[in-house]
């Protein structure tokens, strides 16, 4: 034990002299999150913003904008009144997702079942925002076009009426109020209940969090480049001839090795505690299990670093083994739903990414993370991570043993 923890000292000694590439491995995490808020002004859901001309002032152009700002559209939409010479102005920035135009005499049209063109500008640069605003208004267009067809006949007689000076009388009234409830009753049939029946098969959506999504695929990431750079340890001992006195020692080559691994799995726990800590204090991340997270992400650092390690030494020299190490680490990454979230990748390439060692701890690690853990899956994935170290470690003293033939 006293062998383990003197080789475990040793090389986090060294770790702190090499600050520089530490500060690097720690740095990853937080630069790739500064990064999406940056991108993102630190929102993880996009707003859209529509601009309003509106130049008929009537009730109609107010019920037709105020759809925007009704259920869960008022999460996505910000509806701001301008004129239309700013509103131009302002799209022409790119200052906005939409602008739309109400014509002048628009109420009057819709009363008298005339046509109106209503104008949507709609920002380029943008492309799922703008479709959303331009869908709502063409539902909200083809709303107002059945209920002006549905109660024809009671909108007719207060359009007929519309020039009369002070209050409609009475009679006005009762026969408008009883045009509106004969069509309602007669449109009952199919309106209560709807004819239409919604079954939803699946969960509902609740939108896309891209930085959610990308979070714990950017702490594996920083986990998976730290690896490769501590895996390459072995070479530099055996260049500075340490290595042979190891495989002397009394505790021999396997207790230089546990310690070894033991000062990378303390580096790699920190940039991990790091990692979890800026998410949820600097970027807004909400993390339901942080100690069963933090536990994880060390056990892969741990995993990671055997597996480059075990790379590492079956290269014939220090230089193959870095191009064999390097070109293993960037199709992981890409793969492993670090680069690009899995959701944002072909159904193809995730079936691929989700089977690589490291797409794999991303799935567990996003289970820990939304607070539903397997915990029997995860028991078994740290005996299987368990079970890779002893295999490992035998290859590897193995192979570094054969060296010194």
């Amino acid at each position: 034990m006293r062998f383990l923890i003197a080789t475990a000292r040793k090389d986090m000694l060294r770790l702190r002299r090499d600050w520089p590439a530490l500060l690097l491995w720690i740095g990853i995490p937080l630069l790739v999150g500064g990064l999406l808020v940056l991108v993102f002004g630190g929102e993880s859901n996009p707003r859209a913003r529509l601009l309003v001309a509106d130049l008929d002032g009537s009730l109609a152009g107010r019920l037709l904008t105020g759809g925007f700002t009704q259920g869960p559209l008022a999460e996505i939409v910000d509806v701001e009144g301008v004129d239309a010479a700013e509103g131009r102005r302002r799209m022409e920035d790119g200052d906005a997702s939409a602008l739309l135009v109400i014509p002048d005499g628009f109420g009057g049209a819709l009363l008298d079942a005339r046509p109106a063109a209503l104008e949507l500008v709609t920002n380029p640069a943008q492309t799922i925002l703008p479709g959303i605003l331009e869908t709502t208004l063409d539902v909200e267009l083809e709303a107002a076009e059945v209920l002006r067809r549905l109660f024809a006949a009671p909108i007719d007689r207060i359009a007929g009426d519309v020039e009369r000076d002070g209050f409609p009388p009475d009679s006005l009234v009762a026969s408008v109020a009883a045009a509106v409830n004969r069509t309602g009753a007669g449109a009952s049939e199919w309106l209560l209940p709807p004819a239409i029946d919604l079954e939803i098969a699946g969960p509902a959506d609740e939108g896309f969090d891209f930085g959610r999504a990308f979070f714990p695929g950017m702490l594996i990431l920083a986990l998976l480049f730290m690896s490769t750079g501590l895996s390459t340890d072995l070479w530099s001992e055996r260049r500075l001839g340490t290595l042979e006195r190891a495989m002397v020692a009394p505790r021999g080559l396997a207790g230089f090795l546990a310690g070894k691994w033991l000062a990378g799995a303390a580096a790699l726990a920190l940039v991990a505690a790091v990692g979890l800590a800026a998410g949820r204090w600097a970027f807004g991340i909400e993390i339901a299990n942080p100690v069963l997270a933090f536990a994880w992400l060390a056990v892969t650092g741990v995993a990671l670093l055997a597996g480059f390690t075990l790379m590492q030494v079956l290269a014939r020299t220090e230089r193959a083994a870095n191009v064999l190490v390097n070109a293993v680490t960037l199709p992981l990454a890409m793969l492993g739903g670090s680069f690009f979230p899995f959701e944002t990748m072909p159904g193809w390439m995730v079936a691929i990414g989700r089977s690589t060692p490291n797409g794999w701890a991303l799935l567990r690690l996003r289970e820990i993370i939304d607070g539903a853990p397997q915990l029997g899956m995860l028991a078994v994935s740290t005996l299987t991570v368990a079970a890779f170290l002893a295999l490992s470690a035998w290859l590897v003293t193995r192979r570094v043993r054969s060296w010194a033939a």
